[in-house]
């Protein structure tokens, strides 16, 4: 998702830094400390992210020409990707590494003591999480068969592509009751909303034997899932939330409690 060089309702605009600066500067409560950039999201391309980051650090340079003074910090942004969809490979570690220490070898003098800052949100807790929901009801409609959940978007609006998708793509998901079963048959994997947007997956490739009562999982679901998502649309309960560690396994917030978590996130 492009975030930079276009008209946004974020940030400000490079070409405003001097006003920006001059503004801050006149303010005697503020104090100007840093630049945090955000030109994009899920970046898996190496290349694409480091020149983002150089981009960062010359922007910075310009701010330290204007400003009069080198900034403290300067806050890369996230972009760091996971792959979600088939088409999609790991963002390249290696390449990212050799290129960033390239780039931060050759700083310039300007900025020799500012710190930085990455924000690898997604990409930490992206694959640690999962969504889970029940198998209410399997139907075939002129030739597709839907799978009829308990759950849908108002639980995990990411996965239903209403998040910001201009192409629909599904999240990879699994039927976590029959993972060993070998035909497979495609699928149009909804929610209970009355709305045809609450739909998680539109090619899912599920076990032939699916039932009701089966559990379908909805993989890469630990960043933008129950919180980025409309809990409490059309009425519908919150679901709860487990923790696994290890082998154990907490319920660290009630089905259908809009409270706080029973227990502190670690």
């Amino acid at each position: 998702m492009q975030m930079g060089g276009l008209p946004a309702a974020f940030g400000i605009d490079e070409e405003r830094f001097p006003e920006a600066v001059s503004t801050v500067q006149a303010t005697p409560r503020l104090r100007l400390r840093g630049l945090h950039m955000f030109a994009g999201t899920q970046i898996l391309d190496a290349e694409v992210l480091v020149r983002q980051w150089r981009h960062a650090i010359a922007l910075a340079v310009r701010l330290a020409e204007i400003a009069g003074a080198p900034p403290d910090t300067v806050d890369l942004g996230g972009g760091l990707g996971i792959p979600y969809f088939a088409h999609e490979k790991p963002l390249d570690l290696t390449r990212v590494r050799d290129l960033a220490g390239e780039l931060f070898a050759s700083l310039p003098p300007s900025l020799a003591r500012t710190r930085f800052i990455l924000e690898p949100g997604r990409y930490l807790v992206g694959p640690s999480g999962l969504y889970l929901a029940r198998v209410r009801s399997v139907k075939r409609s002129r030739g597709t068969t839907f799978l009829v959940l308990d759950g849908g978007m108002h639980h995990h609006l990411a996965a239903s592509g209403n998040l910001g998708q201009v192409i629909k793509r599904d999240y990879p998901i699994v039927n976590a009751s029959r993972l060993d079963d070998e035909a497979f048959l495609t699928a149009v994997v909804v929610g209970p909303l009355c709305t045809p947007l609450d739909t998680l997956g539109r090619k899912a490739q599920v076990p032939a034997t699916t039932a009701v009562g089966d559990l379908i999982a909805v993989l890469q679901s630990g960043a933008y899932g129950l919180s980025a998502s409309p809990v409490g649309f059309l009425s519908h309960p919150m679901p709860a939330e487990v923790l696994v560690d290890g082998t154990r396994a907490t319920r660290v917030r009630e089905r259908g409690s809009f409270a706080q978590p029973l227990v502190p996130m670690p």
